[in-house]
């Protein structure tokens, strides 16, 4: 892409990563000579996220933009929205269902329900999918593409995603 822009977003969200194990999988060797590690984020917890995309193109608009940072933010808004304040669940954890009553019967937890583990890696893939979508539903996607999502978890830990 010769030209980039890129729209910062932050919400506040809680999120389980019930799929958490710090004794296996990939990098655990990196542990095992030490203490028996806690399987914090397996816990019900929250963020203060911070959503960086990035969209790009190389040609610019009859205005001189990339597209104007008012239709980026526009084009997410909604989905922002609805995370925002939310309890980020996968419809495959253990918990979703007594969770989902929990949020029914009390009124008082706004669950937003998704089909993978809501690490930041499958967060910065969903929103990536969701902008690139909606640029398509408005037949942008051929002069405008999404270049990459990047999501902070904490100010020490982000994600990235992008197709390159």
């Amino acid at each position: 892409m010769k030209w980039t822009i890129s729209k910062t977003f932050r919400f506040e969200a809680g999120h389980r990563v019930w799929k958490q194990n710090l004794t296996h999988g990939r990098g655990a060797e990196f542990t095992r000579s030490v203490e028996v590690p806690q399987n914090k984020c397996i816990n019900l917890h929250g963020h203060s996220y911070v959503l960086e995309v990035t969209v790009g193109s190389d040609t610019l608009s009859e205005q001189d933009m990339v597209m104007d940072f008012y239709h980026v933010k526009n084009a997410l808004k909604s989905l922002i929205d609805t995370i925002d304040h939310s309890f980020i669940i996968d419809e495959q954890d253990p918990m979703f269902g007594e969770l989902k009553e929990v949020a029914e019967k009390f009124g008082a937890l706004k669950i937003f329900p998704v089909k993978f583990c809501p690490t930041a890696e499958a967060l910065a893939k969903f929103f990536y999918d969701f902008l690139e979508d909606k640029l398509k539903e408005k037949g942008l996607l051929g002069e405008v593409k999404v270049v990459k999502v990047v999501i902070w978890e904490t100010a020490t830990s982000k994600a990235e995603y992008s197709l390159s």
